[in-house]
């Protein structure tokens, strides 16, 4: 039985994508770069996704703080497209402070929360940057959800390294194989949790098929799922469940 519950955040409960792509958007606009002669948003957004994967790769070995990465993304997003790139610096202040105050929950978030509060103590580790992880939840009324918080910029520890989720466990004052780690990454989320001796439920919207020698205890495609998957746990634990996705 399991005695917490701990989520990924970003394409787990909450939308990332949606949240990126508005505050993007009306970042342009006040900016008032939608407006240049031959400004296109579709290949703004194609150039600018790339780029800015990149600089949050190697933000850690580069030593780059949230705004050099975006401001750096925004100017070579802007050179590439052949437009005035001088507004990087301001556009990645407002992008910043957009992207802090909007939160798009993935379907079924609210009632998943609600269901487990007060039945299980339930933490967040992130890899994401800490003031944006917290303002976006308290945005979306929901950080009272959780007792803890580990996020990596704050923690000093990135998924998969076993030792945010070790901080994790020992916070909770709990063993390892009494806490369910729930996440949609294979690479940070599943590896990590393997590594750290935790059961992992792949949150796999999409039904993707893993790869072979890749197998998480549990698959879920709906969060409503995680609900009757945890129903079932507590009356049989350690066996694999129908809730299971079959791949």
């Amino acid at each position: 039985m399991y005695k917490a519950i701990l989520f990924d955040l970003d394409n787990t409960l909450l939308d990332y994508s949606c949240s990126e792509q508005e505050s993007l958007r009306r970042m342009l606009e006040h900016h008032q770069l939608n407006l240049l002669e031959g400004f296109q948003w579709e290949q703004f957004r194609e150039v600018f996704a790339p780029i800015n994967w990149m600089y949050w790769v190697e933000r850690n070995e580069r030593k780059l703080n949230i705004m050099q990465v975006l401001d750096y993304s925004f100017r070579d997003t802007l050179l590439q497209m052949g437009q005035d790139h001088s507004a990087s610096t301001d556009m990645a202040g407002t992008y910043w402070r957009l992207f802090c105050s909007t939160c798009h929950v993935i379907e079924g978030t609210q009632h998943l929360l609600a269901r487990l509060h007060g039945r299980y103590p339930m933490g967040i580790i992130s890899n994401g940057i800490g003031e944006a992880q917290r303002s976006r939840l308290k945005t979306g009324g929901l950080e009272h959800y959780f007792d803890h918080l580990f996020v990596s910029d704050e923690i000093g520890f990135w998924k998969p390294d076993r030792q945010i989720f070790d901080r994790a466990v020992d916070t909770f004052g709990l063993r390892h194989d009494e806490v369910l780690f729930v996440g949609d990454s294979l690479q940070d989320d599943y590896h990590g949790a393997l590594g750290a001796g935790i059961d992992f439920c792949y949150f796999n919207p999409g039904g993707s098929r893993p790869e072979d020698g890749i197998r998480p205890k549990y698959s879920i495609q709906s969060l409503s799922q995680l609900i009757a998957l945890l129903a079932l746990n507590n009356e049989e634990r350690g066996e694999q469940h129908e809730i299971q996705t079959l791949y």
